[in-house]
């Protein structure tokens, strides 16, 4: 589960740049936060930008019953957080004998993925800010909180449960990034 410490970093870093594929699990909110954490670590930048190829996140959710699913109209707030016209069509729970009355039938997984091509190389190497990383990271790949908003238009998951991830992930250090994917964090407000 991640590296141990900054010698254990630099070493797999330095094998995947020679061409070893490494796989490596870290605990954290997002993509871009599991890049943060291996740059906490305090390896080279030139290494972490030279190595470093994907980053993915995954959040397992409960997956909507596809025999019960439930129609309903989204409602201002719900169209709003979806980014979906008021009235759009969306689904909740309802609960059959196909899933045991619960409205659910297994796991969706939403993912966000960063594939760290030339330019964003390039600002790992320079030691950029999480901002500018997220700002490149995200310019043609959806974050978590889309991926999981375009769950809920299909009917995969609640529309709840979108807004729940969309909120969580909004939470990440990243947040200051002005960008249409990512929506602000309703504490405090």
């Amino acid at each position: 589960d991640g590296f141990g410490d900054r010698a254990t970093a630099a070493l797999a870093l330095d094998l995947a740049r020679s061409g070893q594929r490494i796989v490596v699990a870290v605990d954290a909110i997002g993509a871009v936060a599991a890049i943060e954490q291996l740059r906490a670590l305090k390896v080279e930048r030139h290494l972490l930008g030279a190595a470093l190829h994907a980053a993915v996140a995954a959040h397992a959710t409960p997956r909507l019953c596809s025999d019960c699913r439930l129609p309903v109209q989204a409602q201002t707030s719900e169209s709003a957080l979806l980014g979906i016209d008021p009235g759009t069509v969306i689904y909740r729970a309802a609960g059959c004998g196909a899933c045991d009355g619960t409205g659910y039938a297994g796991t969706a997984l939403v993912f966000e993925a960063v594939v760290v091509d030339g330019p964003l190389h390039g600002v790992l190497a320079k030691g950029a800010d999480t901002a500018l990383i997220a700002r490149h990271a995200f310019l043609a790949a959806p974050t978590l909180a889309a991926s999981a908003r375009t769950l809920a238009r299909e009917g995969t998951i609640t529309a709840d449960e979108a807004i729940r991830i969309a909120r969580a992930s909004a939470t990440r250090p990243v947040i200051g990034v002005n960008h249409p994917h990512i929506l602000p964090s309703s504490r405090g407000t």
